[in-house]
């Protein structure tokens, strides 16, 4: 679900002599563009709350303008060559993808799983990027989507380079059960992140998703911030015929790399 902007809410009425179809279309093409297989008008306008003939509406002018396309069946949009070109732009400004590439496909010769960089975002964190491996079977992970940092081993590797301060604010906001192996359980959490700290990593078997594996560790930007961390994710059968401990030991390097990189001084893990 993409949050609707305040002017949508307040219908369509914006601050500082803004156009509202301004802000509605922001919210449609960040909808549009998370959406692989295309959105169509209806479920656009239920997603956002913005009346179904303005989303046909703008929707239509993004397309003139490149932003969106129509691909398949009439009247389902998906993202367009113009914001296509943008992202790219970005891309390659990006200095931290630029810092944590070569260290990430260096972990996917390695092991050939797919390795993920997840940023932190206050109390929730997001894939940015990844680097495929070529295995025909995949635990795939949704890009820029935020999710809670009590799920897997990507969210629980950053729990544990925070302060315990605000880990508990995160604990408060409550532990979902995703499947059967999720930690509910707040001192179960806590013992969790104790033996992770002193081992550097964290691994995850279905914690988040059946038979979805993966091992992380946090890594920390030049103000010894936990920024976010380096995940390796396969399907949970294949983690079972790795030397996890090498694995982990290979991930905490490649943690300890980018924050340098990332102009970090400390020790973590060590």
């Amino acid at each position: 679900m993409v949050h609707e902007s305040a002017a949508v809410r307040d219908g369509g009425k914006a601050g500082a002599g803004r156009p509202g179809v301004l802000d509605r279309a922001v919210v449609l093409v960040e909808l549009v563009a998370a959406h692989e297989a295309g959105i169509g008008v209806r479920e656009a306008a239920r997603q956002t709350g913005i009346d179904r003939s303005a989303v046909s509406r703008i929707l239509a002018q993004l397309e003139e303008l490149g932003w969106v396309e129509q691909t398949g069946e009439r009247g389902v949009y998906s993202a367009g060559s113009r914001l296509f070109s943008l992202v790219a732009v970005l891309r390659d400004r990006d200095s931290l993808w630029n810092a944590a590439r070569p260290i990430l496909q260096d972990i996917v010769d390695r092991y050939n799983e797919t390795c993920y960089l997840a940023v932190r975002q206050h109390h929730r964190l997001v894939f940015r990027e990844k680097i495929d491996c070529d295995q025909p079977i995949r635990y795939v992970l949704e890009l820029g989507k935020p999710v809670r940092l009590t799920t897997g081993a990507a969210g629980t590797a950053i729990l544990c380079g925070m302060p315990a301060g605000e880990v508990e604010l995160v604990f408060a906001e409550g532990l979902d059960r995703h499947t059967p192996n999720s930690i509910v359980d707040v001192g179960e959490y806590r013992e969790t992140l104790e033996r992770d700290r002193k081992l550097g990593y964290s691994v995850s078997r279905g914690r988040w998703v059946r038979n979805g594996a993966g091992v992380a560790t946090p890594f920390f930007d030049a103000s010894g911030t936990c920024a976010g961390s380096i995940t390796l994710s396969m399907p949970g059968d294949r983690l079972e015929l790795l030397p996890v401990d090498k694995v982990g030991q290979a991930i905490l390097d490649a943690g300890r790399q980018l924050s340098r990189r990332l102009g970090y001084l400390g020790t973590w893990g060590e």
